[in-house]
């Protein structure tokens, strides 16, 4: 740990950082901040919200809505929730997972990468179909599919954890 005018920063570990500086070609050094926006000497550390979540259920739900079989992976999770309602993550506040608490922090607004699948060919108009289906932000006026949830306490999360909704918050 790292302290310095700004804040505090952590890093995150050799392995991790090693395995991204593979994949980008270039020595790095991932870090984490408990807070939005730190710099240091060399560097500017953006950390926004850590976790972002979506279902299954609410791919399926959008897909029939859509007329077409849309890819979870152009939406980018970090978690897919299964065995949910449809859109359920937006009417959750805190929740559990594993032995790690999370909070309930902005609904994710979409943008057009959705229109590019995994593979990077642009495909199917999906931003249009968010457009015409999902509500807007009222900040943005972007689409809104998904949520982002901050930690609150820290701890594991593996495959196969259940969701444990702990607060519901009003939508």
């Amino acid at each position: 740990v790292s302290t310095q005018s700004t804040g505090e920063y952590c890093h995150v570990g050799e392995k991790e950082s090693k395995w991204m500086s593979d994949i980008l070609g270039k020595d790095v050094r991932l870090m984490f901040s408990p807070e939005k926006t730190l710099s240091g000497d060399d560097m500017i550390i953006q950390s926004l919200d850590p976790v972002h979540i979506i279902g299954e259920s609410s791919l399926q739900a959008f897909s029939k809505e859509a007329g077409w079989d849309v890819e979870m992976e152009r939406f980018r999770p970090n978690i897919v929730s299964v065995g949910h309602d449809a859109y359920a993550d937006e009417g959750w506040q805190e929740i559990k997972i594993g032995d790690t608490v999370m909070e309930f922090d902005h609904r994710t607004t979409r943008c057009l990468i959705t229109n590019v699948n995994y593979d990077g060919v642009r495909t199917a108009d999906t931003m249009n179909n968010l457009r015409t289906l999902r509500p807007r932000c009222e900040k943005t006026n972007k689409p809104v599919f998904g949520s982002y949830f901050a930690v609150k306490q820290t701890g594991h999360v593996k495959p196969g954890d259940k969701i444990i909704l702990v607060k519901r918050r009003n939508v």
